[in-house]
């Protein structure tokens, strides 16, 4: 298709999220890595361009297709829409182009993981990096398509619909929040009959038995199985946003249209996995071991990988219903040890709670927090799972005797199996968190303690999950031989930082 006509509508995304990763654990990687990187180890290591016969995007953020299947479910014709990839835009932006629509998770870099990476390392994260290259580049094809206008969606949406002046600079006309398959086919073709609309606009949820099944394979071969969090957490952008539970017959189809496009492996995602299926927060175990059994009678499916739990979900299951769980997520690969990050945030309970985490502590209290987390956290590695522990440092009100509780806590956790990833507080309204300059001793011996623990560990998981996917061993090794200088580099930057926080502190 010729630049001077092009698609009505072209839905893109930055390369961060339309890359060739074999699982699930490629894509955490690479959105942490910082502009230090070389480019030409991001561009063929870390972030492989995803195949493609012609613009349209072989694989796309699950977002992405959701918007893609909303509008398609919403009265729009297949040969007025795009999922494109990013490397290919000049052949779909034209003349006829009256709609760019772009998914970010990092339109401008205020995440708590980014705002880590970049102060412990320095330089950009490259998903805010890859986004400006992406908006440079339509800034330049809108020339070639003077009506259509430019809107931004997606988990990073929240960074920049507040600032005005940073949506001017980035060309955007408009901004979606939150999850929108309710409306956002009348907002395009409101947007296409040349109506005035705000600059930001909140997307309608859809109940889940109406979020529609993807048209097209998603990156990583994610899935939704749950969406929505609902637990109060004051640092969280889903904090207010109720949990519901996608069907199974919906999940299904969306393995399946993963599997059909030759992505084997696939991540089932959830804020919490273990409370799929769950009223509230009470967990339902028999409901999420049915839905595994479903999808493990799925041919050709690989590995079933998840992401994120919480301590009183797990707490909820029995010790061999979560070795029934690791052992359907597991079956029949060369796949050891699935991970799960666990949102465990700080040791202490009355920190937590007074952020807005009492949901997650539950009904044993602040004091026992500590303990609650550590048990679970046995209870799991016995089970055969990878914990990845999430800490939040420098919370509002945090103490010198809280983070030097956690740090106590991590101690304690060392023998296990187990990864600790400590990140700086960032608020969600995109103002100032902590900074490395703001950081303890007890900070930095945090830090210092649980990346030891990770370098330990992180390698021999990443060869595991890399394996039960299929990555050929000479990628492995290169990629093994990358994390070894990425480890020394770690070490000799938090012993020179250890340094200067204890010389500060006198």
């Amino acid at each position: 298709m010729s630049a001077t006509s092009g698609m009505p509508v072209v839905l893109t995304a930055d390369r961060t999220l339309i890359a060739s990763y074999a699982i699930l654990f490629d894509g955490m990687l690479a959105a942490s890595q910082t502009s230090l990187v070389p480019a030409i180890l991001m561009d063929k290591l870390l972030m492989p361009p995803a195949p493609h016969n012609g613009p349209a995007a072989s694989v796309a953020p699950l977002g992405l297709r959701r918007i893609e299947a909303a509008l398609l479910v919403g009265g729009m014709q297949r040969n007025e829409v795009i999922v494109a990839d990013p490397a290919m835009l000049e052949q779909v932006i034209g003349s006829k182009t009256r709609i760019i629509g772009i998914s970010s998770g990092e339109p401008a870099g205020h995440g708590m993981n980014t705002s880590t990476m970049c102060e412990i390392l320095g330089g950009n994260i490259y998903p805010e990096k890859m986004f400006l290259q992406l908006v440079s580049a339509i800034k330049r094809l809108r020339l070639e398509a003077p009506q259509a206008k430019v809107i931004l969606g997606g988990p990073g949406a929240w960074q920049v619909a507040g600032d005005s002046d940073c949506r001017k600079a980035l060309g955007l006309d408009h901004v979606v929040l939150g999850y929108a398959e309710g409306n956002i086919a009348e907002l395009f073709q409101a947007i296409i009959r040349g109506e005035k609309l705000p600059e930001v606009i909140i997307g309608e949820p859809v109940d889940a038995s109406r979020v529609p099944c993807i048209r097209g394979a998603s990156t990583m071969g994610v899935v939704e199985i749950s969406r929505g969090c609902g637990l109060g957490c004051a640092f969280c952008t889903i904090r207010n946003t109720p949990m519901i539970h996608l069907p199974p017959e919906t999940i299904e189809a969306d393995v399946r249209t993963n599997i059909e496009a030759g992505q084997r492996s696939i991540a089932a995602l959830s804020e919490d996995f273990f409370r799929y299926g769950a009223a509230g927060i009470n967990a339902q175990p028999d409901t999420l071991i049915a839905l595994l059994e479903r999808l493990r009678r799925i041919p050709d499916l690989k590995l079933i990988q998840i992401d994120h739990c919480n301590v009183i979900s797990i707490a909820q299951y029995t010790d061999e219903q979560l070795s029934h769980v690791k052992q359907l997520l597991t079956k029949g690969q060369r796949h050891r040890y699935p991970w799960v990050n666990v949102g465990v945030e700080t040791a202490s309970g009355e920190l937590l709670k007074a952020n807005g985490g009492g949901a997650k502590i539950g009904k044993d209290g602040t004091g026992r927090w500590p303990d609650l987390c550590r048990e679970q956290m046995e209870r799991l590695c016995a089970a055969g799972f990878f914990p990845m522990v999430s800490l939040v440092v420098g919370l509002p009100g945090e103490t010198e005797e809280d983070a030097f509780k956690t740090l106590e806590w991590v101690r304690d956790i060392r023998r296990l199996r187990i990864s600790v990833f400590p990140v700086l507080f960032a608020p969600v309204d995109g103002s100032r968190g902590i900074r490395a300059c703001d950081m303890s001793p007890n900070h930095w011996r945090l830090m210092q303690t649980a990346y030891n623990l990770n370098f330990k560990w992180i390698p021999r998981m990443y060869w595991d999950n890399q394996t039960g996917a299929g990555v050929p061993l000479a990628k492995r090794l290169l990629l093994q031989g990358m994390g070894n200088g990425q480890v020394a580099e770690w070490k000799t930057i938090m012993a020179y930082r250890l340094l200067r926080s204890k010389h500060a502190a006198r």
